[in-house]
Order: structure tokens, then C-alpha cells, then sequence
């Protein structure tokens, strides 16, 4: 029988450390009451419905004509149709099974199943039913069956997220873990599968158009004398929408309170089992978990374009951390320290205000609580991985799902490591050639003239060291107006997702409260833009004319002028397929304004989309006259159209676009290839960069 691999615990811990607070049981309580006023209320509906039904059934007609015998069929479909309506989304209640997760044995893993167990002890919280591993850097508990949960006891699964795996040591693998069975002793959860089966009658209620509304849209539009009864139900089933919206509110608003208490309370049985600081630690190392797994997942997509292929995705995840593991013990040293001599790893803010819709408490206040009172352990710095007895083999099994399921390849023969090593670091951006320039292209292009204005330039450029140094003070004073107003869209943002404390927001002496965000965003938006498109012009030409002047002295004139022409087209084909995209929703909008369609409008419109996609797709195929410059990972004008679209192309579609999610399809291409044209933009750019500091230097 192996040993449990133990970690360090706390020597002394107050009794009362997860005792239930006063606001925890308040907001059970809330929530057990919205949950009985909502099934209180979803059940009367049902019942006076169908008492509805029941009365247009037994009614008897006094005089027998064609209208009284129309009035009463229109009253039995009426009442049916709106029964339907309340009781057709419950057959919507479904127990999710996720298909991104492998289900672990205790005979593979043991170390992992004593680990847990252990746990499960210390922190006097049911054993899971099943443990699980999916891609992410996330751990989670659910029940094995939702439906279940809410007449019965049922048991819980445990899913671990093996991102989570590769980003923590094991005294904060285990304090994420003990905070997961903080979830598991609380009674609360299952409000929760309440909560979410009320969200789910509701949501469709008020918001899903299904087969049921094309019916009556139908019955609407067929003769008055058979439609009148539709015309009735209809203005009663938008009551009935708005009525449950309001309750949708209500619920939200319950539920994400009483989770964030909940959050709290987990937090203090992680704190009981493993100390303050693991918990704290390892959400504060979370945010390099995604960035650096969101890195590797993003590398994985473009190098399986070119036909390379990971065997093991984890195992370059591990190398990122580790090459960055100076750059985050730096940090790490850095951060302030309290009163007491230990690390504050969140700052508070502004932002330390929590949205009444927000499942989670802000980080800040989550490490207040968890450090109040301040439990001292021994952090046990080794890797989670030790828990795992087949590591390598779950890490490959792994691979093979994310490539199947998340980038829809199946990998025959994978690369070796070094290969897609060395494609991450092809991948890697300069950040310090755009940093240099205050990173003025970050959002916007560069003012790119065509290769004539080049050719025509022949004039003698004095101390070209000392004119660069006077450009970046200039770059530096016009992006000045641009990072006030992009701070200024962050705390629009920050304050139209309920997260700031602030009320109003000043601009152009003009205050502007909740009710107006998106008016002054839009604003800042269209500022920013014409700082852009008016003051960046001549600085723009100013710099290449500089550098272009160095190239020719230097005889790489041809080289730059080639890598300048490349970045003024790839940026036109950029902006086509932006300009296109809003074409194509503008559009739309249009004909949604217009209220009540005809077929032939939707087909008019289905084929001017299809129309544009070839556009964009000749656009792409133009590419073909270009004297290419090879970049990193791109070395040649087919796989130059295929990092911008799969296949080198935009799918068209056949047939009526808006059936079958064709149109959802186009637009996801279309997304797509706007975000590939940002990567290969900012590769080109890159290249050209270097060149000037080779130049400069």
C-alpha cells in the first residue's frame, strides 16, 4: 500500500475559523426565499393555466354559429399554446456531462486518491463519487446529477484542471483542493442546483426563439378568423416574459451574493488545513497559469497549420514557467510587505467594489479575509506533480482531447520537443522594440506610405542618431492624450461591469453616470480615433523617412523596402476584412429595423454576404502577387493566406446562410481571420523593428 504524500499543516488553529458568519446565513436565507417565491410563483402559473385549458374545454356554447364555434377552438388553443409555453423549457433541464474531462482510477493515481482522502479528513467534507482531469487552470465541484440534487442527496465530483497542476507547489495545490471540499461540506450548494435549474426555465422563457414561437408566428399571420387567439396570447406571453425577467434579476442577485459567501467561507477551510499565505499564493500565481497555458494553447493552433503537432502540450507549459520563473520570483520578492512582516500580494483599489452580479469576491478582499486571522505553515514548495504516478502518459491523453476537441485536429505524428520549442519562440514578441515607441501601434496602424514616396527620397538626413532621439520625444508627448483617454475607457469599462466605486465619470467637463457609459465610451472611442487618423500621419512618415535614409546608407534599402510594402498590404487586407465585417452587421441591423421580412429580403441579404465573403477571399488570393519576405513561422505565401484563414480561405457557405449556424460559421471565419491578421501585422511589423534598431545601433 503506498504512503500518503503529506503536506504541512497549520500547528494551531481557532475552533471557530469556519464557523458560518452572520452574513453567510443571511444570504441563505435570501436565497432559499427567492428560490420558494419563484417555484411558488412558476407552480400557480401552471395550475391557473391549466385551469385555463380545463375551462375553454368545458365550456359549453350557448348558440351554436361559426364564430361562436371558431371563439371556442381559438380558446382551447390559446390556453394549450400558453401551457406549453410554461411547460415545454422544463424538458429543457439537462445534467451537463462535459466531454473535455478524463475520469482518474484509484488504481493509476493512489498518491492522488491518499492525497485526497486526506483532505477529506482534515477538512470533514464528504469523499468525491469521482475525481476528474480536464485541460484548465481550474479545480471545480458539481453534482453527479444536477436533476438528482434537487430531490435527493447526491454526491459530488471533483474536477482538477492539470493548467491548475503545473502553475501551483503542493502546500497551494492543496490549498485550492481543501477549498474545493470547503464547497463540498456546504449544504448551500444545493440552492444552487435550484438556483440553476430556476435560470434555466427562465432564461429560455424570456429569451430563446424556438420551433414553439415560429408556430405562432404562423398561426399570427394566417387568417383573422383563426388568428385572433394568437393575437391575445401574444401580448399575455410578453407579460409573462417581463414578469420572470424581473425574477431572472432577482435570482442572479441572490445566488451570486450567497456564492461569494460561500467563497469566503471555502477560502477559511483551505486556511484550517494548509495556512494563509497557500491560498492567497496561489491565486495570485493563477493569472500566470492562464496567460502562460493561453500562450501554449494559441501556439498549438498556428503550429498545427503548418502540420506541427505536441505530443505533450504540459510538458512546454512547464518549460514557459520555468523560463519565466526568474521573472515571477522577482515579483514575488517584490511584493509589499504588511505590519506583520508577511506579503500583500493584492493591492486595494478602486476596484475592490464587487458586482452585484459576480459569483466571486475581488482578490484583495479575498486575502483580507483569508488572513484574518493570519495562520503561519510551512509552504511545501515541491511540485503537485509527484501526486500523479502516470503524469506523462494523462499529460499526452490530454493532448490528444485538447487537439480534438478545442482545434479540431487528430495528430498522427507528432513533432519532437524541440521543434515545437522552437516554434514558441518564433512566437515570442519583442515587447521592448514597442515599448521603446511608447506602443503606439498596440491600436493603431501604421501610417504606411507606398513604396514610391520611398523611391523618391534623396535628400541628406544630418545626426540621424540625435533626429531618432527627438522622435521618441515626440511620440512620447502625442501618446500622452491617447493613454489619458484609453484610462479613462478602462474605468468606463470597470464601472459598466459594477466593479468601481465610482458614479460618475468626468470628460470634457462633462460628468456622466451609469446611464450614459456607452455614450461616453463612444466618444473616447471616436477621440482616440481622431488622435489617430490626424496626429500620428507625419510622425509616422517622419520615422520610416529616417530609417529608410539608414537602410540606404547601409545597403539594406532593398530588403526594408520589400518588409514596408509587405506591412502596407497586409494592413489594407486588414482593414478590408474589419470594414467588411461591419458591412455585413450593419446590414443585418437594417433589415432587423425594418420589423416584419419577407424570404426574399433574408435571401437578398444571404447573398450579398456571400457576395462580400468572396471579396474578402479574392483579397486574400491577391496575396499571391506580393514579393514575399519570409517570417517567423510563416515562410511562404501559402502559409501566409493560411495563418490568416483556414485553408487560405473563408468557407462560402451554400444554400439559405441563416439556417443551421451557416451565418454563426461565416462570422466565426471572418473573427478569426481579423485576429490572424493582427498576429501576422504585428510579426511584420516586428521584423521591421529590428531592422531599425540594427540600423540605429
Amino acid at each position: 500500500m503506498n504512503a500518503a504524500i503529506l503536506v504541512p499543516t497549520p500547528n494551531e488553529v481557532p475552533k471557530s475559523l469556519t464557523k458560518l458568519s452572520n452574513s453567510y446565513i443571511l444570504q441563505s436565507s435570501l436565497a432559499v426565499f427567492s428560490i420558494l417565491m419563484f417555484f411558488l410563483l412558476y407552480v400557480l402559473l401552471i395550475i391557473g393555466l391549466g385551469y385555463l385549458v380545463y375551462f375553454a374545454f368545458i365550456y359549453e356554447i350557448e348558440n351554436y354559429n361559426k364564430f361562436t364555434i371558431l371563439g371556442k377552438l381559438g380558446a382551447i388553443a390559446g390556453s394549450v399554446m400558453l401551457l406549453l409555453f410554461t411547460l415545454k423549457f422544463i424538458l429543457k433541464l439537462k445534467n451537463p456531462k462535459p466531454e473535455n474531462r478524463i475520469k482518474l482510477s484509484k488504481s493509476k493515481y493512489p498518491e492522488l486518491f491518499l492525497f485526497i482522502d486526506t483532505i477529506c479528513k482534515e477538512t470533514g467534507a464528504p469523499k468525491p463519487k469521482s475525481i476528474y482531469v480536464d485541460p484548465d487552470v481550474n479545480a471545480y465541484v458539481a453534482y453527479t446529477n444536477v436533476w438528482m440534487s434537487l430531490f435527493l442527496p447526491t454526491r459530488k465530483d471533483l474536477t482538477i484542471g492539470l493548467g491548475l497542476v503545473s502553475t501551483l507547489n503542493l502546500s497551494e495545490f492543496k490549498a485550492v483542493m481543501a477549498h474545493e471540499f470547503g464547497h463540498f461540506a456546504q449544504k448551500s450548494m444545493k440552492i444552487g442546483s435550484y438556483i440553476h435549474s430556476a435560470n434555466t426555465i427562465i432564461h429560455d422563457m424570456i429569451f430563446t426563439r424556438d420551433s414553439y414561437d415560429e408556430m405562432l408566428d404562423k398561426w399570427r399571420n394566417s387568417d383573422i378568423r383563426l388568428s385572433f387567439a394568437a393575437w391575445i396570447i401574444t401580448p399575455i406571453i410578453w407579460l409573462i416574459r417581463q414578469v420572470l425577467r424581473l425574477f431572472y434579476i432577482f435570482l442572479n442577485i441572490m445566488h451570486s451574493a450567497l456564492s461569494r459567501e460561500m467563497e469566503f467561507n471555502a477560502d477559511k477551510v483551505a486556511v484550517k488545513t494548509v495556512g494563509s499565505e497557500a491560498i492567497v499564493s496561489g491565486l495570485w500565481k493563477l493569472e500566470f497559469g492562464f496567460e502562460k497555458w493561453s500562450t501554449i494553447v494559441n501556439n498549438a493552433y498556428h503550429a498545427s497549420k503548418k502540420s506541427i503537432f505536441s505530443k505533450n502540450l504540459y510538458a512546454h507549459k512547464n518549460a514557459l514557467l520555468e523560463k519565466t520563473k526568474v521573472e515571477i520570483d522577482t515579483k514575488f520578492n517584490q511584493l509589499p510587505l504588511d505590519a506583520l512582516g508577511n506579503r500583500n500580494f493584492f493591492s486595494q483599489s478602486e476596484n475592490s467594489k464587487v458586482s452585484m452580479y459576480a459569483s466571486h469576491p475581488p482578490n484583495d478582499l479575498r486575502e483580507k479575509s483569508a488572513k484574518n486571522p493570519f495562520i503561519s505553515c510551512v509552504i511545501d514548495k515541491r511540485s503537485p506533480w509527484i501526486l500523479f504516478n502516470n503524469s506523462e502518459d494523462l499529460q499526452e491523453e490530454m493532448t490528444q482531447l485538447i487537439y480534438k476537441l478545442y482545434l479540431g485536429k487528430a495528430p498522427e505524428n507528432p513533432t519532437d520537443f524541440l521543434t515545437f520549442e522552437k516554434f514558441i519562440e518564433a512566437e515570442n514578441k519583442n515587447n521592448k522594440l514597442f515599448e521603446e515607441l511608447e506602443n503606439t501601434f498596440e491600436n493603431r496602424f501604421v501610417n504606411m506610405p507606398k513604396k514610391e514616396f520611398f523611391l523618391e527620397l534623396d535628400s541628406e538626413i544630418e545626426f540621424p542618431k540625435k533626429r531618432y532621439e527627438t522622435l521618441l520625444l515626440e511620440i512620447k508627448e502625442l501618446m500622452k492624450p491617447v493613454k489619458e483617454i484609453e484610462t479613462l475607457m478602462i474605468k468606463v469599462q470597470e464601472m459598466a461591469s459594477g466593479v468601481s466605486k465610482n458614479k460618475t465619470i468626468d470628460y470634457k467637463n462633462v460628468a456622466y453616470n451609469k446611464k450614459n457609459l456607452q455614450t461616453v465610451f463612444d466618444i473616447l472611442l471616436a477621440d482616440r480615433e481622431f488622435l489617430f487618423n490626424n496626429g500620428f500621419k507625419d510622425w509616422d512618415e517622419k520615422y520610416l523617412k529616417l530609417f529608410y535614409y539608414l537602410s540606404k546608407k547601409n545597403g539594406k534599402n532593398t530588403e526594408l523596402l520589400k518588409l514596408y510594402n509587405q506591412q502596407w498590404r497586409i494592413i489594407e487586407l486588414y482593414q478590408t476584412i474589419i470594414n467588411t465585417k461591419n458591412k455585413i452587421i450593419s446590414e443585418i441591423n437594417d433589415l432587423q429595423r425594418l420589423g416584419e421580412v419577407s424570404q426574399e429580403m433574408v435571401d437578398n441579404l444571404s447573398n450579398e454576404i456571400k457576395s462580400y465573403v468572396r471579396f474578402i477571399n479574392e483579397k486574400i488570393n491577391s496575396l499571391d502577387s506580393l514579393n514575399f519576405v519570409p517570417l517567423p513561422n510563416i515562410e511562404s505565401i501559402v502559409e501566409l493566406k493560411e495563418a490568416i484563414a483556414e485553408k487560405g480561405q473563408i468557407e462560402n457557405q451554400l444554400g439559405r446562410i441563416f439556417e443551421n449556424g451557416k451565418f454563426e460559421k461565416i462570422i466565426f471565419e471572418i473573427d478569426t481571420a481579423i485576429a490572424n491578421c493582427n498576429r501576422v501585422e504585428n510579426k511584420n511589423l516586428e521584423e521591421i523593428l529590428k531592422i531599425h534598431q540594427e540600423l540605429i545601433n
